[in-house]
Order: structure tokens, then C-alpha cells, then sequence
């Protein structure tokens, strides 16, 4: 049996490997990428995903796919033990926030927007999605955008960012588990389906 075990090795291997490529995304983006297709109703062939991330590398060497489908199945174990830890923090930079989140917009966009038009679905569930989204994409907007909010209720940033990087950290936990409960509510899937 093939050890998916996501070691730093590969951490390491798959940085290199996408900063290599102009077109790729990097390796934060990639990991709140695939997140969002790990949490999602859709089943993404691999040979998709992998085309997304390298930028449609299609001489993509061998160890490089094996880093990648440990990292799938790393953050797949944390998504669906309900434990998964966002790979920045309070912390962090703003940039690799950004990047996380510009990753998971990625992946989520097309079901997030058929699931909040599904007729089937109600308004208190409609909200439960459009707010755990919008949560974990709070990163997607520039530093700058911010920072001029921050500046008209005139809070302190650093406090005010924090608690958006604890509360995309509660939502993260458990994104997985509202998708499926929106996407079965939806009528666009079934438990056959999707998950």
C-alpha cells in the first residue's frame, strides 16, 4: 500500500516546483484550492486538478504528482476527521492568507453559485453557505481594502484581522459538513451523487 504521508520533503518539492512555473499557482493557493474541491459537492478528476494548479503541465514529473496527491490526501484526512487547520494563522502574512483564500474562491465558485440559486433551498441555509464562504474568502480582498476599512470604523487592524483569521478557522472545521447538508437540501445532488 502507497504511503500518502505529506512530509516536509514534499512540502519543499512542491514549493520549488510551482514557483518554477509563472502560470501555477503557489503552494497556498493550491492548498485552499483544493480544500475547496476536497469540500465540495463535484467530483474533480485528478488529471483536473492537476491541470488547474501547474498551469496545464502536461510533462509534469512523476515525484511532483506524488507530492501533490499526498497533499490531497492530507488535507482530505483533516477536512473530513472535522479538523482541518488552515496552513497560515493570525499570525502569518497577509499574503499568504491571500493567496489561501484566493485558492478556495477558486474551487468554490462554481458550486457555491449553483447552490445559492437552487429554488430548493432555504433562506436559513442560503445564509449558512453565503456566510461560511464569504469567511473563508475574507482574505481574497487586497491588504489595502482593508486596511481603508479598518481606517473608517476606525479599529485597530491587527486585532480586527486576527479575528477574521480565528473566525475563518472555526468555519474551515466545518465547511465540509454544511456543503454536504446544503448540497443534498439543494436538490442538485444526492447522496449518491455527490461526497
Amino acid at each position: 500500500m502507497l504511503d500518502f504521508s505529506f512530509t516536509p520533503e514534499h512540502e519543499k518539492l512542491l514549493a520549488n516546483y510551482l514557483a518554477s512555473r509563472s502560470e501555477a499557482m503557489s503552494l497556498t493557493m493550491t492548498q485552499g484550492y483544493l480544500f475547496a474541491l476536497i469540500c465540495g459537492p463535484n467530483a474533480v478528476d485528478v488529471e483536473q486538478w492537476l491541470h488547474d494548479v501547474s498551469a496545464a503541465d502536461d510533462k509534469i514529473d512523476e515525484s511532483v504528482v506524488f507530492a501533490f496527491m499526498a497533499l490531497h490526501h492530507h488535507i482530505s484526512e483533516q477536512v473530513f476527521a472535522g479538523h482541518y487547520q488552515l496552513p497560515w494563522t493570525a499570525l502569518s502574512d497577509y499574503q499568504q492568507r491571500h493567496q489561501w483564500s484566493i485558492g478556495f474562491i477558486t474551487g468554490a465558485q462554481p458550486y457555491f453559485d449553483a447552490l445559492l440559486v437552487a429554488d430548493a433551498l432555504s433562506c436559513e441555509l442560503k445564509e449558512a453557505l453565503q456566510v461560511a464562504t464569504e469567511q473563508l474568502a475574507f482574505f481574497s480582498l487586497s491588504q489595502s481594502q482593508v486596511s481603508d476599512y479598518c481606517d473608517q470604523l476606525n479599529c485597530d487592524e491587527v486585532e480586527f484581522l486576527a479575528q477574521q483569521s480565528n473566525l475563518a478557522c472555526e468555519f474551515a472545521k466545518g465547511y465540509a459538513q454544511l456543503i454536504e447538508v446544503v448540497a443534498v437540501a439543494s436538490g442538485l445532488y444526492d447522496d449518491e451523487d455527490a461526497f
